[in-house]
C-alpha cells in the first residue's frame, strides 16, 4: 500500500500524459471509442497536476474519473450516433455511391443486358424494363445487384 501511494505522490504532467498514451494504445487494439474519452480525460488531468498548482493526488484522482465520466456521456451521447451516421454515408463503398449517378453505354443492349461505363471502368448491366439501349446513349443506374448495374433510361 505504501508503494502505491508513492506512486500516486509523485503523479505530474508527464506520468498523467504516460495513462493517456497508454490508453490510446488499448483504444487502437479495441476500436470502440469508449477508451477514448479516459484518454482524453488523463491528458486534461495532467495540466491539474502541474506543480505550479500543487494539486494533491485525491484531489487529481477525483477530476480524472468526472472528466471521464463527463467525457464518456458526451461522446456516447453525442459523438457515436454521428459516427453512425457517417457509415451509411457510402464514403468507402464505391457501389452505394454509384446508385443515381449516369453511365454511358458501350455496346448495344441485348435482351435488356449489356455493358455500361462508369467513370474509367466497365460494368455489367441491365435494363429494369427490358428495353435495349444502343451504345452511345447515357442512363441512370438505378441499383447494384452484385456487380451487375441495374439501370433506367
Amino acid at each position: 500500500m505504501e508503494m502505491l501511494l508513492s506512486v500516486f505522490d509523485r503523479m505530474n504532467l508527464w506520468a498523467w500524459w504516460a495513462v493517456s498514451g497508454v490508453i490510446l494504445i488499448a483504444e487502437l487494439l479495441t476500436g470502440t471509442t469508449y477508451l477514448l474519452w479516459p484518454a482524453a480525460a488523463a491528458f486534461l488531468t495532467g495540466f491539474v497536476a502541474l506543480e505550479v498548482l500543487g494539486v494533491s493526488w485525491p484531489v487529481q484522482l477525483a477530476v480524472f474519473a468526472l472528466l471521464s465520466f463527463v467525457l464518456l456521456w458526451i461522446g456516447d451521447r453525442w459523438v457515436r450516433p454521428s459516427m453512425r451516421a457517417g457509415a451509411g454515408s457510402g464514403l468507402n463503398d464505391r457501389s452505394a455511391r454509384m446508385v443515381g449517378q449516369r453511365v454511358q453505354v458501350v455496346a448495344d443492349f441485348s435482351s435488356g443486358r449489356g455493358r455500361v461505363r462508369y467513370g474509367d471502368s466497365e460494368w455489367a448491366a441491365e435494363t429494369t424494363d427490358g428495353t435495349n439501349p444502343v451504345a452511345g446513349s447515357t442512363l441512370k443506374v438505378e441499383a447494384i445487384n452484385g456487380v451487375i448495374l441495374t439501370i433506367v433510361s
